[in-house]
């Protein structure tokens, strides 16, 4: 069942996105690579390699900002309301009611950190590949939110190289792991819907005055 509401379907965009890939190694031709939200607590080395992914920062994305528009339903042109954002990819009037407005949706980024951890360094290149080159690459990069039936940016910002002693292994063992910051483009509501009635008839009345 798909996920609504704000945050909700962006989250579950991105766990889809990294979601089915898998390494391989003299073992296994096709080891499934797991995905969590933050670090799996518990977890042994029979789960690597896994994925965590984690929200880190919601900013005002001032330069899509544009002046005060309102927005309507049953219109056509630039100042249509569509959809409603991270919700749903349709909006329909009230039956009481011949119109909705709204104010013009608030622009906003999401940033996610995206870690990788692997048990080798031969996995740990499999994933960069496949990340870098498929998952989220540095141009032309998008991301569907089924939600409301939208396609977002979605630009990787950078990555870097983080490699970790393993606790669980008395310090013996390294944990490959790479961190990834990624940025998704999104909307948020500022006000509820509005409904309004169409005007069918102005009546007006004309008095004379004498100067």
């Amino acid at each position: 069942m798909t996920k609504v509401g704000f945050l909700l379907a962006e989250d579950e965009a991105i766990k889809l996105r990294f979601s089915g890939l898998a390494v391989s190694d003299d073992r296994n031709n096709a080891r499934p690579v797991q995905v969590f939200f933050r670090y799996p607590e518990g977890e042994t080395e029979k789960h690597y390699p896994f994925i965590t992914i984690e929200s880190i920062g919601i900013n005002h994305a001032r330069d899509r900002q544009h002046s005060e528009v309102d927005l309507y339903t049953n219109t056509s042109g630039p100042a249509q309301l569509t959809y409603w954002p991270s919700t749903s990819p349709n909006v329909t009037d009230s039956p009481n009611q011949d119109f909705m407005r709204v104010n013009e949706f608030i622009p906003i980024d999401l940033l996610y950190q995206v870690t990788t951890y692997t048990r080798s360094a031969y996995h740990d290149r499999q994933l960069t590949s496949q990340i870098m080159s498929k998952i989220a690459p540095f141009r032309f990069n998008s991301i569907q939110v089924a939600a409301d039936d939208t396609s977002r940016r979605f630009d990787l910002l950078g990555w870097t190289t983080a490699d970790l002693l393993d606790e669980e292994s008395g310090y013996r063992k390294r944990i490959f792991r790479k961190i990834y910051t990624l940025q998704m483009s999104a909307e948020l509501p500022s006000e509820a819907l509005i409904g309004l009635k169409q005007v069918t008839s102005v009546h007006t009345t004309i008095e004379q005055t004498n100067d």
